[in-house]
């Protein structure tokens, strides 16, 4: 036998012992599928109902509580005690703990993690994150003389294997999904699902070891394995039941041996998909194959495509003029809108077929998981994905998908937080447009507008421009309820909700002081009375007297009482107004810094060229910056001159 036969085999071997010391021999195997949002049952197979406005940290406590022999947890930003709890208590009762998390969100919110890990470290739960650190119980925290490989990247894992020590494979379960274990998570649009299947419990085990770095409750961060070092798992299909599961795990590794998520997924919708294809998605690039398939299938008419995307990636893809925002995305076969959920829409869901008229020859496919569809989450962070091949479970994810939408349309509403009108909140920020958002439960801060009252809204559009006397009114109301605590009611009735958020007359409690907010903006001309939502009739003839007053006293906005409701610039388009332009052979780096298309970076670059090469003779000298072409060239024309000697 060669010396190159003789290590084949032991590559072989070796792998085989790794994932083979338990089988997949499970009996009892079974999906099940949790969702937060409100499901269009409508749209359901019978006895298929998907569960909806669903508790998603509730599964995962359950599961802890039942543990009896281990939990292998991997949480992308672990927060929330009613985990943290659980899992203490499972130590204390003799079950084996382990937790990873990512180094960036270990830390970035003391208010809830501390506690976490307190709750831990009292517990004897150790802890690695991807970059290397372990904590241990005892207080030390050891970390390695150099940082992991990669670990600028992100562990955006969340997932759990449950009783993976057990020799029977009865025991065995999986916790995953698209939730963070956060106190917004369980707002935010997820979905959770429990897999009871030793093979796939299996698989996940494998990606969780080679993290860990060793075999015992204590992790070996010499031996850890994060993002690009991390191998495959050695086995990719598995069945429960007859219900075929493709299992993956990101990132790509350094030589590319591993099966590529884009890939698989591009390929899925060029060749798979004959009918339909949808998708929910906090985000989803424009520019990836996996985006590039869907738009040309569809745009060559031969799926329908349907998409629902978080507004606040929505929005940065429509202000760079990016196809899932254009028009056409609106029109025909394709319907690609904003989400209206409570919170961030969360999902990273592709349903494929889920309306294919002959079911019985085609299974529909779900695919589902932390791989939110981008480059980064391909090429960079540890992400896990399935792609669960049944009719039943992409009828749920469908069911989730339609109330997304319809909620998009406008056509309904989702569930939002309640509001106590006998509490006094002491925990709220001011948000825009005068929305005073309150802390309503643990981290979930929620608007709550000023019934009876129009703030002059400090945005109009574009950021250059607000209404006149924006910026004195919200600093003023920012002032009023400085340090204190509030009350929120509407007189006789509940505060309506409508739109995201309350509105309803706002107490500010100031030590023994009591403060009617409402009427405090209007009297003092930083507001004025509106007409619009449900109002006490003596609400509304107390405001409408107040905005007299302070109209007849010139007071606030009344000062200029011909500027009110119009737009004016803000107080920082009004100082770029008077800086530009720039002579760019005199203008500082803080100067050059506000300039549109420079920044910091090359607004330092830019001073350096002047230095070592003297002045500029033309502006078209700023080609030879790096970063700067033709195209930028061109707006840059618009800030910048050469003064003269």
């Amino acid at each position: 036998m060669t010396q190159k036969t003789l290590l084949l085999f032991f590559l072989l071997f070796s792998t085989y012992s790794f994932a083979c010391k338990k089988k997949d021999t499970s009996k009892v195997e079974w999906i099940r599928t949790y969702f937060n949002s409100i499901p269009d049952h409508n749209f359901a197979l019978p006895d298929n109902k998907a569960l909806g406005e669903y508790d998603l940290i509730q599964p995962l406590v359950d599961r802890i509580d039942s543990a009896q022999y281990s939990i292998d947890l991997v949480a992308y930003d672990l927060q929330n005690m009613r985990v943290g709890h659980a899992l203490a208590n499972a130590s204390r009762r003799g079950v084996r703990v382990r937790v990873i998390t990512d180094v960036i969100h270990r830390d970035h919110a003391p208010r809830f993690t501390h506690p976490m890990w307190d709750t831990l470290r009292a517990a004897g739960i150790y802890n690695i994150d991807d970059s290397g650190t372990i904590y241990h119980p005892d207080g030390r925290i050891i970390a390695l003389n150099e940082k992991l490989p990669n670990s600028g990247a992100n562990m955006h894992h969340k997932f759990a294997v449950f009783d993976a020590l057990s020799e029977d494979p009865e025991d065995d379960y999986l916790w995953t999904g698209s939730m963070n274990i956060t106190y917004t998570g369980p707002w935010n649009t997820n979905v959770v699902l429990v897999i009871k299947d030793s093979g796939i419990a299996g698989a996940y085990l494998e990606e969780f070891k080679q993290m860990w770095g060793s075999k015992t409750a204590i992790p070996n961060a010499r031996k850890a394995r994060f993002h690009k070092d991390k191998r495959n798992v050695s086995k990719n299909i598995h069945h429960i039941n007859d219900i075929k599961v493709e299992v993956y795990f990101g990132p790509m590794d350094r030589n590319k041996t591993k099966p590529s998520i884009s890939k698989r997924i591009t390929t899925l919708i060029n060749e798979y998909a004959k009918h339909d294809v949808r998708f929910l998605a906090f985000a989803i690039s424009p520019n990836i194959p996996i985006s590039e398939a869907m738009i040309e299938r569809s745009g060559r008419g031969e799926i329908i495509l349907e998409g629902v995307i978080d507004p606040a990636f929505y929005t940065r893809y429509r202000n760079n003029d990016q196809i899932w925002a254009k028009p056409e995305m609106a029109f025909g076969n394709r319907l690609i809108l904003p989400g209206k959920e409570v919170r961030k829409l969360h999902a990273k869901t592709i349903i494929i077929d889920a309306e294919y008229p002959y079911p019985e020859k085609h299974k529909a496919l779900t695919i589902v998981g932390s791989y939110n569809f981008s480059a980064a989450a391909e090429v960079a962070n540890d992400e896990n994905i399935l792609m669960i091949y049944d009719n039943k479970i992409a009828n749920q994810f469908f069911q989730d998908f339609k109330g997304v939408m319809s909620r998009a349309k406008g056509e309904s509403y989702h569930h939002y937080p309640s509001l106590d009108t006998n509490i006094w909140y002491d925990n709220f920020r001011i948000g825009r447009n005068g929305n005073i958002e309150v802390e309503l439960a643990t981290n979930l801060f929620y608007p709550a507008e000023l019934l009876g009252v129009k703030i002059p809204r400090n945005w109009a559009g574009h950021k250059d421009s607000s209404y006149y006397y924006a910026e004195e009114s919200l600093q003023f109301l920012d002032s009023l309820i400085e340090g204190a605590a509030l009350r929120i009611t509407a007189g006789k009735e509940e505060p309506s909700h409508r739109f995201g958020r309350y509105s309803g007359y706002i107490t500010a409690k100031k030590d023994t002081q009591l403060i009617n907010v409402n009427r405090k903006m209007i009297e003092t001309g930083n507001a004025t009375f509106s007409y619009y939502g449900r109002q006490q009739p003596d609400s509304i003839l107390s405001f409408k007297l107040a905005e007299e007053q302070a109209k007849t006293n010139y007071l606030g906005m009344w000062g200029c009482p011909e500027l009110v409701d119009t737009k004016v610039l803000t107080s920082e388009a009004t100082i770029l107004k008077n800086l530009f332009p720039l002579d760019i052979n005199t203008a500082t780096i803080e100067e050059l810094s506000l300039v549109p298309s420079v920044g910091p970076k090359t607004a330092e670059t830019i001073i350096q060229y002047r230095e070592e090469k003297g002045v500029f003779s033309s502006l078209d000298d700023l080609l030879e910056i790096r970063g700067i072409g033709t195209a930028t060239l061109e707006k840059l024309k618009a800030y910048l001159i050469i003064g003269e000697d």
